[in-house]
């Protein structure tokens, strides 16, 4: 297994290759800028951004793969608005789990049933940081 995002599991097997590629994952930093007369603006740190990623996902028949099925997967994601975690060789990525953003497809193969069999599928995600009722 190369990772996951909660069902959605990366791998390549005998079976199915499910991969993705451009992976990009951003973390920034947040500083407010106080004013200082005749002065350049002070910057005070205060405190880190929530972690984003995206990646590209082919969802390919001719590997294995339902697109259709899959993307229903990923739109039920998005729609429950489910927080999972995000696992990476066997690491989770960020502090806690992550949300579905965004999803971009393009279909780049139709059979002439209109059956989907080749889409390239783009996914942002968004570091999903949880709070306790206490507050922490």
């Amino acid at each position: 297994m190369i990772g996951s995002f909660g069902k959605v599991v990366f791998e390549v097997s005998a079976e199915r290759v499910r991969t993705f590629r451009d992976f990009q994952i951003q973390h920034s930093a947040k500083y407010t800028e106080h004013a200082i007369h005749g002065r350049k603006g002070l910057l005070e740190f205060t405190g880190l951004s929530a972690s984003t990623a995206s990646l590209n996902i082919r969802l390919d028949a001719g590997l294995g793969i339902n697109p259709k099925q899959e993307l229903n997967t990923l739109h039920e994601i998005l729609t429950n608005h489910e927080a999972l975690p995000f696992v990476l060789d066997g690491e989770p990525q960020g502090d806690d789990l992550w949300v579905l953003e965004n999803i971009g497809e393009t279909y780049e193969i139709i059979d002439n049933q209109g059956t989907a069999i080749a889409v390239e599928v783009s996914i942002k995600l968004k570091e999903y940081i949880e709070v306790s009722a206490n507050g922490d």
